[in-house]
């Protein structure tokens, strides 16, 4: 075991690397990654903490922490990300999830009647999807998702069997409320969820390289003012809507005023509703249909 180094002298080291990279939250960072290599929880990398490194262990953190110093995300690195407290697959052809959209998956939840239709648009990794199914397997569910992206919605369909609510999503591929047509599920739905791409095009330059290099360009830029998918969402969401149904939709900073107006310029909608997230942002909109 001599020259093998522990998890301690591991970790000092892939925090320094990853500090002289500028990588936000250097130690957290190499934690998680350690905690991926060893199929560890944390608090075992310190009760552990002279334990050394196999040199199949070494060989992998380090080709982490290369990858990290390079500013590739870590949920990339190790293609899983925590959302709602499950474990979901990642791939460079789907966004991460946020934990502001858990935002939206909780007022679903408390939204949604005995049982109904969901529309989720713009399902990326299908976490809203999936999520939604998990929590409410037990209520009649049936969820429609789409995206643009078809290895998006690959993605979409392994969480969704690795979390066995397979059978209550259907997966389709194409723009929004497209491929659905002629499903008869026209003023049928309950509920309309969607995270759509809402960064415009001026801000794209100055996302974070974790963001702008590694993430996928078209499920975040959404034109000059970042509102175009956010527009046609809420245009189109009545014709889709139960009477009394509700469209809840994530927004970026400094969007919600113009969403608002958008809404409120529409005869097909009242009770309109801003949420703020955790940061105190205005993040969701919920409106119901009349």
């Amino acid at each position: 075991m001599e020259g093998r180094p522990s998890i301690r002298d591991a970790l000092v080291r892939a925090e320094k690397e990853l500090s002289r990279a500028r990588v936000p939250d250097a130690r957290t960072e190499a934690e998680h990654l350690l905690c991926h290599v060893l199929g560890f929880k944390r608090h075992e990398l310190f009760l552990n903490s002279q334990r050394p490194l196999s040199p199949g262990e070494s060989k992998r953190f380090e080709g982490f922490i290369e990858r990290r110093k390079r500013r590739e995300p870590s949920a990339y690195i190790t293609g899983t990300a925590e959302f709602f407290g499950y474990a979901l697959k990642v791939t460079r052809a789907t966004l991460i999830p946020r934990p502001e959209t858990e935002l939206l998956v909780e007022a679903a939840i408390r939204l949604f009647p005995e049982e109904g239709v969901v529309i989720d648009l713009c399902t990326g990794s299908g976490c809203i999807a999936v999520t939604l199914a998990k929590e409410l397997s037990g209520r009649g569910i049936r969820i429609y998702a789409t995206d643009i992206s078809a290895e998006a919605l690959d993605v979409a369909g392994e969480n969704a069997k690795t979390h066995g609510v397979d059978g209550l999503i259907n997966f389709f591929h194409g723009d929004l409320f497209a491929p659905l047509e002629g499903l008869g599920l026209r003023a049928k739905c309950s509920l309309i969820l969607s995270n759509p791409p809402y960064v415009s095009d001026s801000e794209v330059e100055g996302l974070e390289p974790e963001i702008k290099e590694f993430e996928p360009l078209e499920a975040l830029s959404a034109g000059s003012d970042g509102l175009s998918f956010i527009r046609r969402i809420i245009d189109e969401s009545p014709g889709w809507l139960v009477s009394g149904g509700r469209l809840l939709m994530e927004m970026g900073y400094g969007q919600a005023a113009k969403a608002r107006d958008m809404v409120e310029g529409n005869r097909d909608y009242d009770d309109v509703e801003i949420k703020r997230d955790l940061s105190g942002i205005e993040r969701l909109l919920v409106v119901r249909r009349r």
